[in-house]
């Protein structure tokens, strides 16, 4: 599955695909292993060949909560850990056996200080997404966010975990799994 996330539609990464399928060095994760920890500099970013990653967190109960996902044929990095040199603020986790080209953080940060009108709509659609995700919150009821989910993914319980999506989505597998009868 690809094109998960909005802003992945609306900046053309095709660019730094190449950039880094060219110059990258492809490193393979097992289940469960991670690309990184929140908490540190993010020192390399990648384009994903195969598999996939959760961006995870700790909340204040000590539970872990999926936040997001990158698939195959998208870009895996952090843009404020990799432009703005802080501590990544979750955890990548691989999904499944996953295949990515990495590259110095480096490398990405250059390509966009050297290109501030690339750098500014990337800025943009990452923004996009953070304040449609914000409002979707409030918009929708958790039934509501579900089915939006399934319509843009419908395959999405054959790459998850319940688990995973109920805590992107922020209901109980109670609540997922109601959903999931009601709507079959």
């Amino acid at each position: 599955m690809n094109r998960f996330n909005t802003f992945e539609v609306e900046f053309d990464f095709s660019q730094w695909r190449e950039v880094c399928m060219r110059n990258g060095v492809l490193r393979r994760y097992a289940k469960g292993e991670y690309f990184a920890h929140s908490g540190q500099l993010l020192k390399s970013v990648g384009w994903v060949v195969s598999g996939g990653f959760k961006h995870s967190l700790i909340d204040d109960h000590g539970c872990m909560k999926s936040v997001g996902f990158v698939f195959g044929d998208s870009i895996l990095a952090n843009y404020m850990s990799v432009m703005l040199g802080r501590a990544m603020p979750v955890d990548v986790i691989a999904l499944d056996y996953s295949e990515v080209y990495e590259v110095p953080a480096s490398l990405m940060r250059d390509h966009f200080v050297e290109d501030a009108s690339l750098n500014a709509t990337l800025l943009q659609a990452l923004f996009d997404q953070a304040y449609i995700n914000a409002l979707d919150n409030y918009r929708f009821t958790p039934e509501m966010r579900y089915k939006r989910l399934l319509g843009r993914c419908p395959r999405i319980f054959d790459l998850l975990t319940v688990d995973d999506i109920a805590s992107y989505l922020n209901i109980s597998r109670r609540q997922l799994y109601r959903f999931r009868k009601s709507n079959s």
